[in-house]
């Protein structure tokens, strides 16, 4: 399907392009082992997740106001991966718990828009291409995620968490270089056409009950997905698995991604954007039911890829239609990011505190009881989205035909 756009040597950028930034970001990802590699407890994790959550509410509104402004996600995506690159890379340099958690503290500043500016980009460029689906391209990350996870599970079992830093510096670079002078758009006139709205469309977009709603359902989702992701490390020690464990998950999950994402795109083209996190829900369910019963790494594994993996999958393409739907071009980065912020704080913070205070008095499986409550929450504010779907109207839009 893939091989029909692969010869435009533009698709062909934007497919390396969110495959290295995906890539590059492995490494500040897997902060848990770093930390717990420095010594830190399951509390103290929870507690720096929240911090580092409530800076990622603050700053990812403030990237995505910046690219709107500017009229160019990838510019801005730029000089994040260079904070990111810059604060992560530092810590070798330590073997100090706070100054460790200090700079990854200013790599989250940095880090935090960078998926949400990499999926807006990635959306503009893709309208512009008939057939071409977000699918298509959002494998490539899967791909580039899945195999560098693989490589650092096998280097940190043998020399060590640290190990993977200098690794993901060069990471880093390559994802830099790719975005400053390879990958190039050219939708930045584009963008320009609808700067002089962009005030009315962000006030607008903050007052519409259907966007509103939408954030709440997507933290309820975090609430649960959070603890799940930052403390695998947790649920695959409590099964007798290793760090490097953590890692292969990742790989794992990535293998499912890029048949499901393919699958999304060939069979869901026309499926109403509702019906596809509707779908994700119930993976989720399963997501927290297996690894509630999980008694091995396999069954870890198991509730990871085909729970989690396929709920983000069928919720990410979902959402990502809704906000197409229902928010204009002008305020699209801006309208991704504040999505983001929703999880997180709702997810990052609040989840993160919760799971780290439950595994340390109680363990993984009342954890997984809260998680799945989470996610049932999540399920009723979904069912109220789509009895207000036809009773509201998004007035932005109207301000597009205005330049």
């Amino acid at each position: 399907m893939i091989r029909r756009y692969m010869p435009t040597a533009h698709v062909a950028k934007l497919f390396v392009l969110v495959g290295v930034v995906w890539a590059a970001i492995i490494g500040p990802v897997s902060f848990v082992l770093i930390l717990t590699n420095a010594g830190a407890t399951s509390s103290q994790i929870g507690i720096f997740a929240a911090v580092a959550a409530v800076l990622s509410m603050v700053f990812q509104p403030v990237w995505g106001l910046v690219s709107d402004k500017i009229g160019s996600p990838r510019r801005v995506l730029c000089f994040s991966l260079i904070g990111s690159f810059v604060f992560f890379t530092s810590i070798i340099f330590t073997d100090n718990l706070y100054i460790i958690a200090f700079l990854l503290l200013l790599e989250t500043i940095s880090r935090c828009g960078v998926v949400g500016l990499l999926d807006s980009h990635t959306i503009t460029e893709v309208n512009k291409i008939p057939g071409l689906q977000y699918s298509h391209i959002r494998l490539s990350g899967s791909i580039f995620f899945g195999v560098l996870s693989f490589v650092y599970s096998h280097i940190i079992d043998g020399f060590g968490v640290m190990a993977i830093v200098p690794i993901s510096a060069v990471v880093f670079i390559v994802a830099i270089w790719w975005s400053f002078f390879v990958a190039k758009d050219g939708v930045d006139v584009e963008v320009k056409r609808v700067k002089p709205n962009l005030k009315k469309d962000a006030i607008a977009l903050l007052k519409n009950r259907r966007f509103l709603i939408l954030l709440v359902f997507f933290g309820f989702v975090a609430l649960g997905m959070q603890p799940f992701l930052i403390y695998a490390v947790q649920f695959v020690d409590a099964v007798g698995g290793s760090p490097g464990d953590v890692l292969l998950l990742n790989t794992l999950r990535c293998i499912v991604e890029i048949p499901a994402f393919l699958f999304v795109a060939a069979k869901c083209r026309r499926t109403n954007s509702k019906k596809l996190m509707i779908v994700g829900v119930f993976f989720l369910f399963l997501y927290a039911i297996i690894l509630f019963f999980a008694g091995s790494f396999f069954w870890v594994a198991m509730a990871h890829m085909f729970g989690g993996t396929l709920g983000f999958i069928f919720i990410l393409t979902g959402r990502l239609r809704y906000v197409e739907e229902v928010t204009p071009e002008s305020v699209r980065s801006t309208s991704i990011l504040l999505m983001g912020t929703m999880e997180i704080g709702l997810g990052a913070i609040l989840g993160n505190l919760i799971g780290g205070f439950v595994l340390d008095l109680y363990g993984t499986r009342t954890l997984s009881v809260i998680v799945f409550c989470f996610f049932v929450a999540a399920a009723i504010v979904l069912i109220f989205i789509k009895k207000t779907q036809g009773n509201e109207k998004f007035q932005c839009q109207k301000g597009e035909t205005n330049d």
